[in-house]
């Protein structure tokens, strides 16, 4: 068959139906002969990525699988802080009351306390005790005003304050310089025992005065004697000051 055959193609596409003869044209056009296929083209580049699809729906729960093997502890983590106190619990019921203990010992006398004061101008030598001449009041502790001591009955603590005016009565060599004036409070029975020693804040001169203050906590034995010493380089002399010139007060305390 010639290829080069003219058919009317107005014909053939004013057609409303198909034909045979609208077939054999169509491949006498080249729709029938066709020819090797070519080499692929370069890929082109790629469109735009559409929407995600919606969701499905879940689908049904699978069986349970079998538990596996548990793994090794792990290590201890730190503490953590401590949390807060929590409310007081419910007080329990009372137990029964136990047996009554033994009565223990009587306790010593604790009334023993005594109280003297002096109200004189006199000299006190070095190293001598000071005598006070008057007791005010005293329970227990016994004062002996010749010899200056005081006796303690009961074993116990006491506590002593004292204080007394005195004056630098150096005059023997008529020494100027200035000196310590100073009162200790020793005890002398069952052993010589220094408990306590006070002083003048300043030293005196000759004639000049001040006054010597202290207190201290002590245990006595039963029968223990004490009492007040001029410990100065030099001699004092008591000055009344108002009424007194010198007191003492002795309590026990335990």
């Amino acid at each position: 068959m010639d290829n080069n055959v003219n058919i009317n193609e107005d014909y053939l596409t004013d057609s409303k139906e198909e034909n045979c003869l609208c077939t054999f044209a169509k491949c006498l056009l080249g729709d029938c002969f066709v020819g090797a296929t070519g080499p692929t083209g370069p890929t082109g580049p790629q469109g735009i990525t559409g929407r995600t699809g919606d969701t499905g729906a879940t689908g049904p729960q699978g069986e349970q699988g079998t538990c596996g093997c548990t793994g090794p502890t792990g290590p201890t983590g730190p503490r953590g802080a401590t949390g807060p106190t929590g409310p007081q619990g419910v007080t329990g019921p009372t137990g029964p009351q136990g047996e009554t203990g033994p009565t223990g010992p009587a306790g010593g006398n604790y009334d023993s306390f005594a109280m003297v004061h002096d109200d004189t101008d006199n000299a006190v030598a070095m190293q001598q005790p000071i005598l006070f001449s008057k007791t005010n009041t005293s329970s227990g502790i016994t004062y002996n005003n010749a010899t200056g001591e005081f006796v303690f009955p009961d074993n116990g603590k006491y506590i002593v304050h004292w204080w007394a005016n005195v004056r630098n009565y150096n005059k023997q060599d008529f020494d100027c310089n200035e000196r310590s004036a100073s009162i200790e409070f020793r005890q002398l029975w069952p052993n010589d025992e220094l408990i306590a020693h006070s002083s003048t804040h300043n030293k005196l001169s000759c004639c000049n005065t001040g006054t010597i203050s202290g207190n201290a906590i002590f245990e006595a034995v039963p029968g223990a004697s004490y009492r007040f010493i001029n410990s100065s380089g030099i001699d004092l002399q008591l000055v009344p000051n108002d009424l007194y010139s010198a007191c003492v007060s002795i309590t026990r305390i335990s």
